[in-house]
């Protein structure tokens, strides 16, 4: 039984048939208590397709699962006869997302196999198309769909023995069909006559092709386990399967209470991680969020004293969660003048100096000699002219009492004032 981390207040998909795959995917599902809809595409290539809807439509019916079916006789026929296996897909996946959207779902699970992976690196060796990494990630996304893969560390056997010991119906030669054009010769005159030495062999030539992807990886999911942040050079370095994968990882790790990523989270988060922009955060659940603060992203599990970053294009009055100002007098007695903006204001980063009494310090350092809070020293406000210098941070000490003419209130607790 493979745990497919189900979350039991979603609705997933599932991209059925009779084989021992699906079938064994089905049943770890049903057993798991997710709710899920089975979907099938029936191709009408001979009997086996009528036979194939039928059976699975009686199956959900004893199972009590919800069951959609996509005629493709009844599709865009565009493209049918000069690329089978192409329009078959593109049939498969606008059904799939049409399904997706329809029950608001948090995922599609699809039974791909370990025979898939060698299927795909002999095809890649006899075509001569070198990929960047061989196989199937186990997340990716697609279609505004989150993709789901469990059983791609196991063997097309691996799956019959499982729906053997567990009395799991599944039709044997499914799939075994040559008249069926999507399905490829190499499956069939090649992978499924492997024996477990040469099947090994293929596995570990995969393994070693994708030696310096798989450290990497293996490195950056050590990372999640073990540490407060991730490295954003790092996850952006990934494959978009790989980046998905760490950031679900890191998120089921580090949040509080369970959130659903979707690929639109991904999309927006990726672009956040991109942007030039030192301090941002976004929200991906009821006061949780993903954090970035110069290159490192952690999560924060009660939106309080997020990281921040804002411009003002003139002096005005301006408020925040972290801060209060008034500069629409000017703001002269701190060091801000007019050819200062646009200004910004941002959360102070660990890079940060500037200069005084006539020296040059590292600005938390003085903050934190001068005794403030931890809290604080994560929300004060640094302010920098047009230029990116830094022009003024605000004083921070206990019982200190303001003496500049324009206003600026930096919010603490009794504790800190």
């Amino acid at each position: 039984m493979v745990n497919l981390d189900i979350d039991k207040n979603a609705i997933y998909i599932l991209a059925g048939n009779t084989g021992a795959d699906a079938m064994a995917l089905s049943h770890m599902l049903l057993e798991q208590e997710a709710k899920f809809v089975m979907c099938f595409v029936n191709y009408h290539i001979g009997p086996i397709w009528e036979e194939t809807e039928q059976t699975l439509r009686d199956y959900c019916a004893s199972k009590g699962i919800d069951y959609e079916v996509c005629d493709a006789d009844k599709a865009d026929q565009t493209g049918r006869d000069k690329d089978f296996e192409k329009w078959a897909r593109k049939i498969r996946y606008d059904f799939f997302a049409e399904v997706y959207k329809k029950y608001d779902a948090s995922a599609l699970f699809l039974a791909h196999t370990e025979d898939d992976v060698i299927e795909g690196y002999l095809l890649s060796k006899q075509t001569g198309v070198r990929s960047s990494k061989f196989g199937l990630n186990t997340v990716a996304t697609t279609r505004g769909m989150m993709v789901r893969r469990p059983l791609v560390p196991y063997s097309d056997e691996d799956l019959k023995q499982y729906c053997d010991t567990n009395n799991i119906p599944y039709n044997k030669d499914f799939g075994n069909y040559a008249h069926d054009p999507s399905m490829s010769v190499l499956r069939f005159e090649v992978v499924d006559k492997l024996n477990e030495a040469e099947r090994d062999q293929y596995i570990t030539e995969i393994k070693k092709a994708n030696a310096e992807s798989i450290s990497f990886s293996a490195n950056i999911k050590q990372s999640v386990d073990k540490v407060d942040t991730l490295n954003i050079r790092e996850i952006i370095a990934l494959s978009e399967g790989e980046f998905a994968e760490t950031i679900i990882r890191f998120v089921k790790a580090k949040a509080k209470i369970r959130v659903k990523i979707t690929p639109q989270i991904l999309a927006e988060f990726r672009a956040m991680c991109l942007n030039p922009q030192p301090n941002m955060c976004m929200r991906i659940g009821n006061n949780t969020f993903l954090v970035k603060e110069y290159d490192e992203i952690s999560i924060d599990n009660d939106g309080l004293d997020l990281p921040y970053h804002y411009t003002l294009k003139e002096p005005c009055k301006f408020s925040c969660e972290a801060f209060d100002l008034d500069f629409t007098q000017g703001a002269e007695d701190r060091n801000i003048h007019i050819d200062d903006y646009p200004l910004t204001i941002r959360s102070v980063l660990p890079q940060d100096v500037f200069s005084f009494n006539g020296y040059t310090v590292n600005a938390k350092q003085m903050l934190i000699a001068a005794g403030i809070s931890e809290r604080l020293l994560h929300i004060w406000p640094v302010f920098l002219n047009k230029e990116g210098r830094i022009v003024y941070i605000p004083r921070y000490k206990k019982g200190f009492s303001e003496y500049h003419k324009s206003s600026m209130i930096v919010h603490v607790t009794e504790e800190e004032k």
